[in-house]
Formats: structure tokens, C-alpha cells, sequence
């Protein structure tokens, strides 16, 4: 029915609208919760043998064949 394309539009429209002083506000609004999220850190991956998937493939309770 077109709601994807018509909710991008009306939120395009929305946008046409705000001043420059509400995009700062959004602007320092953004770098704030980004500020208070987590930096995430991520396990390396294996370097050899086998890889994450491998590894809990024989962990669903099927035998292994």
C-alpha cells in the first residue's frame, strides 16, 4: 500500500520544516546518548581451527553424525 514510502515522505516533509536551532538541539541530544552507551568491545575471533558457529554446531541436542 505504499505506508514505507509515504511515512519517508511525511518524516522528509517533517524535516523541511524545523530551524536551524531545533537540528543543534537534535544534534547535541544524539551526541549525548551516544556519549552515555557503552563502548562495546568484541571478542577477536578465532584465529585458526574452527570458527563461532563450529564451535556450538554439536550443542542442539541432534546426534552428530
Amino acid at each position: 500500500m505504499g505506508l514505507i514510502c509515504f511515512g519517508l515522505l511525511m518524516i522528509g516533509a517533517d524535516c523541511t520544516c524545523l530551524r536551524c536551532d531545533d537540528y543543534r538541539s537534535l544534534t547535541r541530544r544524539f551526541r549525548s546518548v551516544k556519549d552515555r552507551l557503552p563502548q562495546r568491545r568484541w571478542a577477536p575471533l578465532p584465529t585458526g581451527g574452527m570458527t563461532p558457529v563450529a564451535m556450538v554446531a554439536g550443542q542442539d541436542g541432534a546426534a552428530d553424525a
